[in-house]
Formats: C-alpha cells, sequence, structure tokens
C-alpha cells in the first residue's frame, strides 16, 4: 500500500514537472513574441519621429520661403513709397517755384535792370478791338498774340481790356470792377455783345442769297462762301460742310455757262469746284479770243486805195443817214392814238413797225411749252420711275414735252444729248426756263415700260409728263375718278394738296409697346374702308401726352406698315 501511495505521488509529481516545463516554455515563448512586439513598436516609433522631423523640416522650409517673398514685397512697397514721396517733394518745390515766378510776376518791377545781363524777349504788338470787325476773328488774333508773348490770365484780361475801343469799351461798364481781372468773364460779355453764335440764321441767309458782284472774281466769291460756311454751319462735319460750300458756290457764280459746268462736274468739295470754274472760264475766255482774232495781210501798194473805198462808203452812209433823217423830220406827225395792226401799239402804223415778226423766229420766241415749273397743291401725281429710279411724275396736259429735273437727270444712265443754246422752256405765266438738254430714258407707269426722249430742264418737279408722251403711247386721263388709262391698266392718280377728300387716317392695328430711342414699323389700317394710295397716321386721344405719338406721317398703304 506504502508503494502504491508513493508510486502515485511520482505519477503526480511527473505530470507537474511536466506542466512546469510547458507552462515555462509557453512563458518563454510568450516573452519571446513580446520583445518582437516591442522591437516592432520600437521600429514604427523611429519611423514616425523620421515622418515628424520630415514634415518639420518641409514646413519650415515653405514658411522661410514665405517670409522671403513678404519680405521682398514689403521692401518693394517701401520704395514705392519712397518714390512716391520723392516725387510729391518734388512737386512741392515745383508748386513752389510756380507761386514764386507768380509773386515775381505779379510784383511791380522797381530798380532799373543792367542791360549787359537782361534778355528782351520779342513782344507782338496787340490790336484793337472797336466792336465793327468780327469777335472771333480778333480773338484768334489775341490768342496768337498772347500765347507768342507768353501772358498769364491776368495779363490777358488786363491786355484785353486796354484794346478795347468805341462800343466794345462800352461792354466793361455792365461788369464789376472786381471782376475786370477775370478772363472768362470779359471774353464772355464780349462774345454775348459781338459773338456770331446767335446769328447762324442770318449767316444761312446770306449764304442762300449770295451771288457773284459783277467784276467779282470767283476766288473772292469762293473766300466769302467760305467765311459764310464756317459761321452758319460751325457745328457740322467737315465733309458735309465741304459738299454745302461747293453747292452754294455754284449756285453764287454769275456766267450761267460756267455755272452750269461746274454743276455738271459735280465737285465734292469747294477747292474742286472753284479749281474747275476756273479752268472752264479760262477755257472759254481764250476760245473767244481766238475766235475774234483775224488775219491781216499787209499789202504795200493796195492799203492806200482800200482805205480810199472805205472812206467813200463812209461818205455814202453818212448821206443815206441825212436823207433819213431829214424824210422824218418832213413827215407830218401822226395821230398819237394810231395802233399798228402787227404789234398792236399806239403811236406808229404798221409799215414802220421795227418789231420782228414772230414768223421769222417763232421756233425762238415760242420755245417749249409747260403749265408751270411746279405742280403745287393741285397738280395730279402719278407714281412711277425714270431709269429705274422711283419718283412723282406730274402729269401735266398743258405742257407739249415731256421734262425731267437736271439734279435727277444727272443720276440717270442715259446718255446725255446737249442742245441748241437757244432753246428755252415758256410756262403759260411767262417764266422762263433753260433746256440743258435732253435724255433717251426708260419711263416705268404701272407695269409698263416706255422708251422716250425727255428733256432736262431746271424744274420744281421731279418729272413732268406732257402731250407728246400722253399722245404718243395713247394715254387716258380720267380727271372724275382720278385716275389714267394705257393698255387696258388703271393707275391711280393723286394730289398734293393736304385738303384732298381722298386722304384719310391710319390707326395702329393693335397695341404695340415701343422701348425708348427705337425705331420700328406696326401693323396699321385705315380709318375709313376704301380705296386709298396714301394717307396720314392719327394716334388715339387718350393716349398722354407724354407717350410716344404717331403723328403727320405719310404711309403707303400697299406696304401695309407705319414707321414709328
Amino acid at each position: 500500500m506504502v508503494n502504491t501511495r508513493s508510486q502515485t505521488k511520482m505519477v503526480d509529481n511527473a505530470d507537474l514537472l511536466a506542466l512546469l516545463a510547458e507552462m515555462k516554455k509557453s512563458m518563454k515563448k510568450g516573452q519571446e513574441e513580446m520583445k518582437k512586439g516591442q522591437e516592432e513598436m520600437k521600429k514604427g516609433q523611429e519611423e514616425m519621429k523620421k515622418g515628424q522631423e520630415e514634415m518639420k523640416n518641409e514646413i519650415q522650409s515653405h514658411v522661410e520661403s514665405k517670409a522671403g517673398e513678404i519680405k521682398d514685397h514689403v521692401n518693394n512697397c517701401i520704395e514705392k513709397i519712397e518714390d512716391v514721396q520723392s516725387v510729391k517733394r518734388e512737386i512741392g518745390e515745383i508748386s513752389d517755384l510756380e507761386k514764386r515766378l507768380s509773386e515775381l510776376e505779379d510784383r511791380p518791377i522797381n530798380f532799373l535792370a543792367n542791360p549787359d545781363l537782361t534778355y528782351s524777349r520779342p513782344t507782338v504788338k496787340f490790336l484793337t478791338f472797336d466792336g465793327q470787325t468780327s469777335w472771333t476773328v480778333f480773338k484768334t488774333q489775341f490768342d496768337v498774340v498772347s500765347s507768342a508773348n507768353g501772358w498769364n490770365n491776368r495779363v490777358k484780361a488786363s491786355q484785353l481790356v486796354a484794346s478795347l475801343r468805341g462800343s466794345a469799351a462800352e461792354v466793361l461798364q455792365g461788369i464789376p470792377s472786381d471782376k475786370l481781372t477775370d478772363l472768362m468773364i470779359i471774353e464772355n460779355a464780349l462774345e454775348a455783345r459781338f459773338g456770331d453764335s446767335h446769328l447762324t440764321q442770318f449767316y444761312r441767309t446770306e449764304l442762300k442769297t449770295r451771288r457773284q458782284k459783277p467784276g467779282e472774281s470767283l476766288q473772292v466769291l469762293a473766300a466769302d462762301v467760305e467765311r459764310l460756311m464756317s459761321l452758319a454751319y460751325a457745328e457740322c462735319p467737315q465733309d458735309v460742310r465741304d459738299s454745302l460750300a461747293a453747292q452754294y458756290f455754284v449756285d453764287a457764280i454769275r456766267d450761267e455757262d460756267t455755272q452750269h459746268a461746274t454743276r455738271l462736274m459735280d465737285a465734292k468739295d469747294l477747292k474742286s469746284a472753284l479749281a474747275y470754274s476756273m479752268k472752264y472760264e479760262a477755257a472759254k475766255t481764250v476760245s473767244k479770243t481766238s475766235r475774234n482774232v483775224r488775219s491781216i495781210e499787209v499789202e504795200d501798194g493796195t492799203g492806200k486805195e482800200k482805205d480810199k473805198k472805205f472812206d467813200c462808203l463812209l461818205k455814202t452812209l453818212e448821206k443815206l443817214l441825212n436823207s433819213h433823217v431829214a424824210g422824218k423830220k418832213n413827215t407830218p406827225r401822226r395821230n398819237p392814238n394810231v395802233t399798228c395792226w402787227k404789234c398792236n401799239k399806239k403811236g406808229h402804223v404798221q409799215r414802220e413797225c421795227q418789231t420782228i415778226s414772230p414768223f421769222l423766229n417763232k421756233a425762238f420766241e415760242e420755245g417749249l411749252k409747260v403749265s408751270a415749273l411746279c405742280g403745287g397743291r393741285n397738280g395730279l401725281y402719278l407714281e412711277g420711275s425714270i431709269c429705274g429710279i422711283p419718283c412723282l411724275m406730274l402729269v401735266d396736259t398743258g405742257a407739249n414735252v415731256t421734262l425731267v429735273r437736271t439734279d435727277l437727270a444727272q443720276k440717270l444712265k442715259g446718255n446725255f444729248i446737249y442742245t441748241a443754246p437757244n432753246i428755252s422752256l415758256k410756262t403759260a405765266a411767262g417764266e422762263k426756263a433753260e433746256i440743258h438738254g435732253k435724255l433717251d430714258a426708260a419711263i416705268e407707269c404701272g407695269s409698263r415700260k416706255f422708251q422716250h426722249k425727255i428733256y432736262v430742264a431746271d424744274i420744281t418737279d421731279p418729272c413732268i409728263l406732257g402731250l407728246d408722251f400722253l399722245q404718243k403711247f395713247n394715254f387716258m386721263v380720267d380727271l372724275e375718278k382720278n385716275e389714267i388709262r394705257t393698255g387696258g391698266e388703271e393707275i391711280p392718280l393723286f394730289s398734293a394738296s393736304a385738303e384732298d377728300s381722298n386722304l384719310c387716317s391710319v390707326l395702329a392695328k393693335e397695341k404695340t409697346i415701343i422701348p425708348a430711342r427705337l425705331e420700328c414699323l406696326i401693323q396699321g389700317v385705315p380709318e375709313v374702308s376704301g380705296k386709298f394710295r396714301y394717307a396720314v397716321t392719327d394716334f388715339p386721344s387718350q393716349v398722354s401726352q407724354k407717350g410716344v405719338l404717331v403723328a403727320a406721317t405719310l404711309v403707303d398703304l400697299k406696304r401695309e406698315a407705319i414707321p414709328v
């Protein structure tokens, strides 16, 4: 029993030892694993430290670079501020110098200058203004003189006051004494009294009625037209002024041939019109001289014989003249109430009438006939075109010729045929107009086109259709219906009179809102139904006066639109 117990104890101890050994092994393994984990953690901590150091280095380098840039920017700003301060100092010094110079200019000179050390700049003598000459011209001269003499505004004012004479000096009475040194106030007062700004309409009227005087040269005329243009149209652009000056210069030329040739030249400015008119006038003078020059043959032997024959002819003419005068004195005195059957004038009989018979020069006396140069308010007009240019044509049954206005003829692409200078146009009232030539033009009325020769004259209407055109192409005028018929086509005629009963009002078809400062086309309808060609627009009475109004606008009803 004792052995068995000891054996069992031995076995139990052996098991315990085995367990202890296993536990030691496991403890060793755990310790080794703990050591490995600690080593790995140390490595991780070292890596973390390295990363932190790298981050610190990068941040520090970035901060240093930014700090350097900021320092550079601050330095630049400081330099600029220093430059500005230096400029301010220089400006202050310059202003101080200007003040000193102005004080020296205003300070009276009380000491004698040394002629060896002083330099006197040559001065321009100023002019005087008495109000009789142009203020604009004097002001221009005064500005040039003051600039040449180097005057300031105070000296300019004193010199301007000293230069005034007569009525111009009286303007100073309306200026306060303390303002007589103010240049602007003095100039404004003189401008209001003698300026040209308020005489614009007067100069325009003078320009329209300006004509070349007898003996006046073209250069003087052109200079005066240019002067009036600068006064009448000072606000217009230069190209517009050049074109208007050329037109007024052509209208003012006295010689009709020179005027006509210069007008056909269609000059764009005054210089070209003047140059062409002078060339034409010179060529015309040379042509007249060459026509009047005759060849003279000198013969030594026959010169005296010709002189004797000439003296005999003179004596014979004197005898005839004396006998004619004596016969008139010896004739009995006739009744002063006797009437000539040839000229219908009193005081002589038909055989003593010195009036040229109209049959001897019928073509020159009668000329071409037309009712009037302008259709006026009662004329009937036909809408058509001449050589593709739209125009209104006056139907005149009292004219025996078809006419076109001169400026419209210059735009046509037809061949201009010059006519004889003795052909003239005569109206029923006795007025005469010159015929410049004729054209073979294409006249379009309605849907038909006609080829006809028309004369060019200075008329008011663009075109006048005469009987030569109406009869040639079988036109029929119906005054009851106000229409003209040709080839089965009815073409409406309309009057230029504002009181024509065929006019009606046109109203806007629908309400339309138009933005400010814009133009547009809107639909319109006649107020009264009927066949109308033209009408005058109207506006609703309830529209405010401050709103947009459509009024007194001529409308073509075929286009069904109203310009607003």
